[in-house]
């Protein structure tokens, strides 16, 4: 029996797999998180909205990227 497979199942296929779902979990929480930067921005003006904003779209966009990445390399 080979280390590397598990039921005839690559132990490699199951960590990507399963880094994939870590992935969508941290997309859906950057979603979660533009939306209450946009909520805090609306209740509070502290003059620095706009990076505050500008950040957290950043940091949607490179979840996105990291999740089709992901995928292309599967």
């Amino acid at each position: 029996m080979n280390l590397d497979t598990f039921l005839g199942i690559s132990i490699w296929s199951i960590v990507k797999i399963f880094v994939m779902f870590a992935n969508l979990i941290y997309i859906v929480f950057a979603l979660v998180m533009v939306r209450q930067v946009k909520l805090m921005t609306d209740t509070l003006e502290l003059g620095y909205e706009k990076i505050i904003i500008g950040f957290s779209y950043v940091n949607l966009t490179f979840a996105i990227l990291v999740i089709i990445y992901s995928f292309l390399t599967l």
